[in-house]
């Protein structure tokens, strides 16, 4: 996962229009850092540079804003054609307008004078606010073949420690002793590598809980086949 680099923003953003409109502002600069530096797939679609994979709920958790405020605000992003939005069947895509006028263009040079900086510098720059950061919504994910050849060994490697970000082999090992198919286990792992494992801006601390919690929430809804989407369209 990648999340160095830089957007921008102007300061004539302050004659926005919508800049006053605390949940409308808040929502736009999230799509901002959300949206993906590079092009990307998931579950099928393409999702270019400037885009990215959510829904209302998952807004609405990540923003700790109401889902019928994320509705509204994202209504009032499109009429200004800040934003479009393309809904399929388990998830919307949204597209920043003019993606570029806020992407460094220049990425390798910008990473080259981060790694040129004094270690102090560098430090401060772990720790600057996410608002200037640029994060990633697509996980790279190994072929079938390295899948296949490594999932034998995974399975007899007991991991104690679950606060790391998991592979898609381990998912599918502790699936497995659910049992869980494969598919079912892609769909929790492509969902979170989506979202950088990451709930209400907090890293989730232990992704077998959020698997079981995934789980249960799919035999509460009563669903006969095995499988879950969390993202709702918008």
């Amino acid at each position: 996962m990648d999340n160095q680099g830089f957007i921008k923003l102007y300061r004539k953003m302050l004659d926005w229009e919508w800049y006053k409109e605390e949940n409308a502002k808040t929502v736009f600069i999230h799509c901002l850092l959300k949206a993906n530096w590079k092009d990307g797939r998931y579950q099928g679609y393409d999702i270019p540079r400037g885009s990215f994979v959510t829904g209302r709920r998952q807004l609405s958790q990540e923003l700790n804003i109401s889902e019928q405020s994320i509705r509204t605000a994202l209504k009032r992003l499109k009429s200004t054609n800040e934003i479009t939005i393309k809904t399929t069947k388990n998830f919307s895509i949204i597209t920043i307008v003019n993606y570029e006028k806020y992407q460094e263009v220049n990425q390798e040079t910008n990473q080259q004078l981060t790694s040129n900086q004094p270690a102090t510098n560098q430090q401060l720059t772990s720790n600057q606010p996410a608002t200037n950061q640029q994060l990633t919504t697509i996980e790279e994910i190994k072929n079938s073949k390295n899948r296949k050849n490594s999932k034998k060994s995974v399975c007899n490697t007991h991991n104690t420690d679950d606060s790391h970000t998991p592979s898609l082999d381990e998912v599918i090992a502790y699936g497995a002793s659910l049992g869980k198919d494969e598919n079912y286990c892609k769909k929790f792992f492509n969902n979170y590598s989506s979202i950088n494992w990451m709930i209400g801006g907090t890293k989730i601390t232990n992704w077998k809980s959020k698997f079981d919690y995934w789980v249960e929430q799919d035999k509460e809804k009563g669903k006969s086949k095995k499988e879950s989407v969390i993202y709702e369209t918008i």
